[in-house]
């Protein structure tokens, strides 16, 4: 009897570790805050945000930036996530090559603080571009003109760019946007839960030590 109270502990504690491993794994949401315009001229190049509170530069996917001081839910999506059917834009077969060239571009992006003007141009021409890339109709600038039409000539390295090391896609959970940053996926805080399971594994782990214990003192 003793030794089939044991067993179905030990089952039981196992299947708790289990997903106590599995459940930090699991990626969820961030809060994202738009904090300013950032290095962007005329809403096109890059914008601040804070995610999860950390501050960073990244790309709007739309001409229209939120109002300062908004703040909204967003998925992190990876390359892959992107590949499987995930993102904003992601609407039919092959549209995930529209990420694939906005990922080519994005690697292209200056990061830094203080940009000249010629860096804050270059910036706003890749941006325009990608917004075109994503279905935005209008008349671009004769520079992001000239990179929409060469990303978009298609060419093999570009239309099946891994952009998996340099960008990740943050899309709101509603779906009305979407920006791009090259921050790593921000993992969650540990839920309640988990600490809930945690106190169980222990407790369980007591009871099978307590259990072999007393097998031992009767043998």
């Amino acid at each position: 009897m003793s030794k089939r109270i044991s067993s179905s502990l030990a089952i039981i504690a196992s299947t708790i570790l289990t997903c106590l491993i599995s459940s930090t794994a699991v990626a969820g949401t961030v809060e994202i805050t738009y904090e300013n315009s950032g290095t962007s001229s005329n809403n096109a190049g890059l914008h601040e945000l804070s995610i999860d509170g950390v501050s960073t530069y990244a790309m709007n996917a739309k001409a229209k930036p939120p109002k300062k001081g908004k703040t909204w839910t967003a998925t992190v999506n990876s390359y892959d996530d992107v590949q499987a059917g995930a993102g904003k834009f992601n609407k039919k077969p092959g549209d995930a090559t529209k990420y694939n060239r906005t990922g080519y571009l994005f690697s292209y992006m200056d990061f830094r603080d203080n940009l000249s003007t010629s860096s804050t141009a270059w910036n706003a021409a890749i941006n325009q571009a990608v917004w075109k890339i994503m279905g935005k109709k209008g008349k671009l600038s004769s520079l992001a003109t000239s990179i929409y039409n060469y990303a978009t000539a298609g060419y093999s390295f570009i239309d099946n760019y891994n952009w998996s090391d340099s960008m990740s896609v943050y899309t709101s959970t509603n779906l009305r946007s979407e920006f791009y940053a090259p921050m790593a996926p921000i993992p969650n805080p540990i839920p309640s839960a988990i600490f809930l399971f945690g106190s169980m594994f222990i407790g369980l782990f007591g009871l099978l030590r307590r259990n072999s214990n007393q097998q031992a003192t009767a043998a």
